[in-house]
């Protein structure tokens, strides 16, 4: 096992960041970060059998810091979605729910 455990301050929000790259020769992606929800997220990707290093927070032990070789993933980034509807749209859906739920309900009650 490469894993290097440290001890790692959490940066502040405007510091943080998470860098993944592709090495082309080697076939692999590659991630560091100090962003702790990305640390987490990927935690489970990270081979262990390459050198890697997790920091983590002296005062709860929380993982804050993640660098090695990602495996069996595939990175893909893509625009957040957002829903926009107007009030009309939004109407319609609310009024389909509706009808679901009182179509569920009505299944339920039968099956009683």
């Amino acid at each position: 096992m490469a894993v290097k455990n440290e001890s790692w301050t959490t940066s502040s929000l405007e510091e943080r960041e998470t860098i993944i790259s592709y090495d082309r020769l080697l076939d692999r992606w590659h991630i560091w970060t100090d962003e702790p929800k990305h640390a987490r997220k990927y935690e489970k990707y990270i081979d262990e059998q390459q050198p890697t290093r997790k920091g983590y927070n002296p005062k709860n032990g929380q993982l804050v810091m993640l660098e090695g070789d990602l495996i069996n993933v595939n990175v893909i980034i893509t625009k957040k979605r957002t829903y926009k509807m107007t009030p009309e749209q939004k109407a319609e859906k609310a009024k389909i729910l509706l009808e679901i739920r009182q179509r569920n309900q009505k299944k339920e009650t039968q099956m009683i």
